[in-house]
């Protein structure tokens, strides 16, 4: 009787482990990540790349300034993210997408593809907007005032 006990004790302390694990993975936020530094941002460049009309190749421009990258990483901050699995994801392949890649030095990158509200980390981990859509407004501000 003691030895089903023991058993049945472990058995409700391991699934109560398993449900505090899958509650914080439901709410994870990428973002996190990004500031590994107190000082600032591990990312130093934007790149946008606007997708071609009409059999055009698309149009891409660059900016190194760190107060633009801050700016996207706090914008991005107020959203919450959950790990997707890249096999399951859906995208409109067939349609060209806006997107913005952040980079650092060490070859570290993110892409924020805009019309499907998907992050991408280092082209292997894939989070979607929970609490989304993004807001496009504060996007295209940011675009427009980003463009040569």
């Amino acid at each position: 009787m003691k030895l089903r006990a023991v058993l049945l004790a472990l058995l409700m302390s391991c699934g109560f482990y398993v449900m505090i694990q899958t509650m914080k993975e439901s709410t994870f936020q990428p973002i996190e990540w990004l500031y590994t530094e107190p000082d600032g941002t591990p990312y130093s460049s934007i790149t946008f790349q606007q997708p071609g009309l009409h059999d055009r190749p698309p149009v891409t421009w660059k900016v190194d300034q760190a107060e633009e990258v801050d700016r996207l990483l706090q914008f991005l901050q107020a959203y919450d993210y959950e790990r997707i699995d890249p096999d399951t994801l859906q995208l409109f392949d067939d349609q060209p997408i806006f997107t913005i890649h952040l980079h650092d030095e060490s070859g570290n990158s993110m892409t924020i593809l805009i019309e499907e509200g998907i992050l991408i980390q280092n082209d292997r981990l894939y989070y979607e907007v929970v609490n989304g859509p993004l807001q496009v407004d504060w996007l295209m501000e940011f675009i427009l005032s980003n463009k040569p």
